[in-house]
């Protein structure tokens, strides 16, 4: 069979830079230097090559414990097809570094690729922090912290870290409560790990770690999910969050998912991935 065709241009192609270094930190016990890599899936663009594409900075879960950036990336390309690229970003786990060093990281990479927006085609005004459970938790506490500069250490620290808009997929709001609202034991010494000591015995550490005592009014507009049948991060977690910004005057969205648990694959679902959309299209 011989067939001649014509294939209009509908859409961009995507490209991937995997791995990229984007700050070195202390490696083994101090005495060495490990990379810190970010991911990237970027636009080639079909007409326009002076287009600016917003980003979304996507943190995977883990509990803190374990974290492999480029795990979620076949799920994420739904977003890039939206328009979006997308930055998925290695932190430092618990075993390396108590809190705040993921915070530190997280806005080390957002500061990374606000140096290098040419290269990427990035928009530097639309940066967009998203992430599930403990990347939930980095994606509020960059949405609560933008006027905060004690959080930004190492390099780049003449760009911005601030974000847009946050999108937590049930995140952990308060280490306290979502250790004792938690229907599992099995996750319970990720807190401690987390902060070098148990939550309910350290206020202070508890409150430093928690976004709820950051917010005020240049918190950004925020995008919450949460199943109603997570037994490892209590849906009352997201709540209280979403209860907590609207009373302070900020715009949220909080969207309860019927059935589903923690990590669930209803999560990446078209309906979902069209709620994000249409989130991002109202606020950037």
């Amino acid at each position: 069979m011989k067939k001649e065709i014509e294939i209009p241009i509908t859409r961009d192609g995507l490209w991937l830079d995997s791995d990229i270094t984007y700050a070195q930190v202390p490696g083994w016990l101090g005495n060495s230097t490990r990379d810190l890599k970010l991911s990237v899936i970027r636009h080639f663009p079909t007409n326009d090559e002076n287009t600016k594409y917003p980003v979304i900075f996507w943190f995977a879960g883990g509990g803190w414990m374990d974290v492999d950036h480029n795990i979620h990336l076949p799920n994420l390309v739904d977003l890039a097809r939206k328009g979006y690229v997308i930055v998925s970003v290695e932190y430092r786990d618990s075993n390396k570094i108590n809190f705040p060093g993921q915070l530190n990281d997280a806005k080390a990479a957002i500061r990374y690729m606000r140096k290098n927006a040419n290269k990427f085609q990035i928009d530097p005004e639309k940066f967009v922090a998203m992430g599930e459970s403990a990347g939930g938790h980095l994606a509020s506490m960059l949405g609560v912290t933008n006027d905060i500069d004690k959080f930004d250490v190492g390099d780049n620290l003449e760009f911005m870290s601030d974000v847009q808009l946050s999108i937590p997929l049930y995140g952990v709001v308060d280490p306290l409560t979502a250790k004792q609202g938690s229907l599992s034991n099995d996750f319970d010494f990720v807190y401690r790990n987390l902060l070098g000591a148990e939550p309910e015995d350290n206020a202070e550490l508890d409150a430093a770690a928690n976004p709820l005592t950051y917010i005020n009014d240049k918190t950004v507009p925020f995008l919450i999910f949460h199943g109603d049948q997570d037994v490892v991060v209590p849906i009352e977690d997201g709540e209280k969050l979403y209860d907590t910004l609207i009373e302070n005057n900020a715009k949220a969205d909080f969207y309860k998912i019927n059935g589903a648990g923690h990590m669930d694959i209803r999560y990446w679902q078209p309906e979902i991935v069209d709620i994000i959309s249409d989130f991002l299209d109202k606020y950037l």
